[in-house]
């Protein structure tokens, strides 16, 4: 059969393998590109933490499995980037709305459903926000996850636009957020605004993401994390926790570059360690960066024409790899739903494996070039390398 009919196929065959603890969850489908059972909601919160130079003040979102049926009736949900930038550039993109706007397939505030989920964090890149990664975040929320994300101050896209308006930016430190976020989901009042989460958060098993400086920022999680699958941003560090890592990559990204990524895996010290890259995509490949605003060329461009001047120096950045290139620059790069595709195939099953107790998804991982279906319009290809070591002295 091809392997788009192999994705009907599979998108009817569920997966019976659980942790203990998780009888109560939905069974998921086995192609891990494969959306969950769950409707998802979301639900916004925001945490204190205090530091030394006072507190930081961080916005935190969750999307969540919610019940069956809830969302009935209900309009999804949708996010207008612009609310990222200060008031002052804010402004001169009043009548941008319809390019900056983020669709995501998930719901406010519906009840979450019956269980305990697993615990994916995860952390956006340089010049980014919480919502960097939709796409991703709701899929692995479908898939009986409770996904959180915050607006990690000193490097989100507001403070860095607010430079320009002589506000200096609080000190960056996303892992030390990470850290404090995770502790807060850990108490009963921890994250103000997610009451109705608490009780349905198995902190006993959680994974963690990051794309870019967030994917960095992954390096020393492993003491807080089951499973560590850093996103452009290189290979963790054993340590206690760390049951499993996933290092995704990106074969044409120029910021950070595709052989330090090879060479960071191979230097890793984790097992199991396996290393995924996709191919005709640059650093954005597992974001919506190459997508939003995708008509009027891209965020950074909608920025400089609003005379937003300080955008320019996010250019290289943000249009790393993104398919609206092609028209005017003459680059080969696939749509951004290739990326989405790649990515929610391979994280969804690194997660899996270890925060579901699903063997089965070891194998979907070893046999990514061959089973992954293929959405319309990305090539067979998309798959550019994978690399195994599940033990110390196993090498594929």
């Amino acid at each position: 059969p091809s392997r788009t009919a192999m994705k009907i196929t599979f998108a009817w065959t569920v997966a019976a393998a659980t942790c203990p603890g998780q009888e109560k969850l939905l069974p998921n489908p086995v192609d891990p590109s494969a959306r969950g059972p769950y409707a998802v909601g979301a639900v916004l919160g925001s945490i204190v933490i205090p530091n030394a130079d006072g507190v930081r003040n961080i916005t935190v979102e969750a999307w969540y499995p919610a019940q069956a049926g809830s969302e009935a009736g209900k309009d999804p949900l949708g996010y207008d980037i612009r609310l990222h930038t200060p008031p002052k550039q804010r402004a001169k993109l009043a009548n941008a709305s319809n390019v900056t706007f983020q669709s995501c397939s998930c719901y406010r505030d519906l009840p979450i459903a019956d269980g305990e989920f697993p615990v994916v964090l995860y952390i956006h890149g340089t010049a980014a926000f919480r919502t960097e990664s939709l796409h991703q975040q709701a899929h692995w929320a479908s898939r009986g996850f409770v996904v959180v994300a915050a607006d990690h101050p000193g490097i989100q896209l507001y403070d860095l636009l607010n430079v320009v308006n002589l506000v200096v930016p609080p000190k960056t430190d996303q892992a030390g957020d990470a850290r404090e976020i995770l502790q807060g989901l850990a108490q009963a009042g921890g994250v103000a605004g997610f009451k109705m989460l608490e009780g349905h958060m198995d902190l006993q098993r959680v994974g963690i993401t990051g794309h870019s400086a967030g994917g960095m920022a992954c390096r020393d999680l492993g003491d807080v994390a089951d499973v560590l699958i850093p996103m452009a941003g290189y290979a963790p560090v054993a340590k206690t926790r760390l049951k499993s890592t996933l290092v995704l990559a990106a074969r044409n990204d120029t910021i950070v570059d595709y052989p330090g990524e090879v060479l960071a895996y191979k230097s890793c010290d984790v097992t199991p360690k396996r290393f995924a890259s996709v191919d005709a995509l640059g650093h954005l490949f597992c974001s919506d960066l190459c997508w939003i605003g995708a008509s009027a060329g891209g965020v950074v461009q909608i920025a400089i024409d609003a005379g937003i001047k300080v955008a320019g120096a996010f250019k290289s950045l943000g249009q790393n790899g993104c398919a609206y290139l092609n028209k005017t620059e003459g680059t080969h790069f696939l749509d951004p739903k290739c990326g989405w595709q790649f990515v929610n195939y391979a994280s969804a099953a690194a997660f899996e494996e270890v925060l579901r107790c699903d063997a089965g998804m070891a194998d979907k991982l070893t046999k990514i070039k061959s089973e992954m279906p293929i959405p319309a319009g990305c090539p067979d290809s998309v798959v550019f390398d994978f690399q195994e070591q599940l033990s110390a002295g196993l090498v594929v």
